[in-house]
């Protein structure tokens, strides 16, 4: 009898969602434990980007899972194991001090990491390519940071497979195309209005140079801008792993039931997580407009603020433990976790707490939707 009713409940949600949520046919009710499930993205396909610690966290999971990522965009971020393990060394040498950086030792400590399967080979880097991207009016992370992690990339790298723009006068600071402040400046949200998406260079470049470049910004999608329990992903941990519950993903209109779409992970910066911007990031950085006109699906992981981590950093200075960059590390195996998860078989139900309706923000001064626990459509 039970199971009857919990038949006829199923039922009566799923009739309930397709006539007053304006949902496809293919929605299913919310799997009762919150379940990520797949979408049946292309495995060969699959790259990271993020900015400041964000760009730390993507060059990390590039290098440490090469196996899996085949390519990687970075703003504001310097080379893969450049803290070394040291707040010290990280707020120092990593941010303004970039003459300190010992690029040789980094790759010795690659090749070390690759000798214990700690990463994965590193030859798989010789076909991948990067983005690195660091603005003139930057005073938080000097130039010289980021040129460090083009000299790192290059020793696994062709030279042609490594782009860089040294040349925007940007501050510190997400860039985009619409969405902002202004271009030099340093303040939150710490995404600027440049006149360049950044995003779409990023994307470009990974992709083979080939990607269609969206004819508007910061306009309504036809996509599904989503939150899901990232509880389900995170693997077991002693302490503080730094990570919210929630996290965010656009699932463009032509992946929604169609599997072998890109994926993307976009890593925010310190003080840009959901508990400090709501979605702000996910939604107005220019990212969901490329992948809706390219199929690439984005996922927006958050963390908060913990322990050790009063901003509300991705870990690339060691603060959950020593193996914050390798495989085992909890932030980069909860990363795995998402590739694994949105790549398997594709299944688009019980994925999300909640599913929201992009409208129109006009101008950077419109506030981005920010999305709640509740099964609302919630608007700009």
């Amino acid at each position: 009898m039970a199971s009857v009713k919990w038949s006829i409940t199923l039922l009566l949600t799923r009739i309930i969602h397709i006539v007053i949520a304006d949902c496809h046919w293919w929605w299913c009710p919310e799997d009762p434990e919150g379940k990520v499930v797949g979408y049946g993205a292309d495995p060969d396909m699959v790259s990271v980007s993020g900015v400041s610690a964000g760009a730390y966290m993507s060059i990390q999971m590039h290098v440490a899972y090469s196996a899996s990522i085949m390519g990687s965009g970075n703003v504001a971020g310097g080379p893969y194991h450049c803290s070394e393990g040291s707040v010290r060394t990280a707020l120092s040498s990593c941010m303004d001090k970039p003459e300190a950086i010992d690029v040789e030792g980094l790759i010795n400590f690659t090749f070390d990491k690759e000798a214990s399967d700690e990463i994965d080979p590193v030859s798989n880097l010789a076909n991948h390519k990067t983005w690195i991207f660091s603005g003139t009016r930057d005073t938080a992370v000097d130039q010289g940071v980021s040129v460090a992690l083009e000299d790192y990339c290059k020793y696994f790298m062709p030279r042609a497979n490594i782009a860089t723009d040294y040349s925007v006068a940007a501050g510190h600071a997400m860039i985009t195309e619409h969405y902002g402040n202004k271009c030099s400046d340093q303040r939150n949200p710490y995404i600027n209005g440049c006149d360049y998406p950044a995003a779409y260079y990023i994307l470009d470049h990974i992709y083979g140079g080939a990607l269609k470049m969206p004819s508007q910004w910061g306009v309504a999608l036809s996509g599904d801008m989503l939150q899901f329990n990232q509880t389900q992903l995170i693997p077991s941990y002693r302490g503080s792993h730094s990570l919210d519950d929630i996290g965010f993903m656009y699932v463009p209109s032509g992946c929604r039931s169609t599997p072998g779409c890109k994926l993307h992970i976009v890593f925010h910066g310190c003080n840009q997580g959901r508990y400090k911007l709501g979605a702000e990031y996910a939604v107005a950085t220019g990212y969901n407009e490329v992948g809706e006109e390219n199929n690439i699906i984005m996922v927006y992981p958050q963390a908060v603020t913990s322990i050790g981590n009063g901003l509300g950093c991705f870990d690339w200075m060691g603060y959950t433990d020593n193996k914050y960059d390798l495989k085992e590390g909890v932030q980069m195996e909860f990363g795995k976790n998402i590739i694994d998860r949105v790549t398997s078989e594709h299944h688009a139900c019980g994925f999300f707490r909640s599913q929201m309706k992009q409208k129109p923000c006009l101008g950077a001064s419109a506030p981005p939707p920010t999305p709640t626990l509740q099964p609302t459509p919630v608007y700009c």
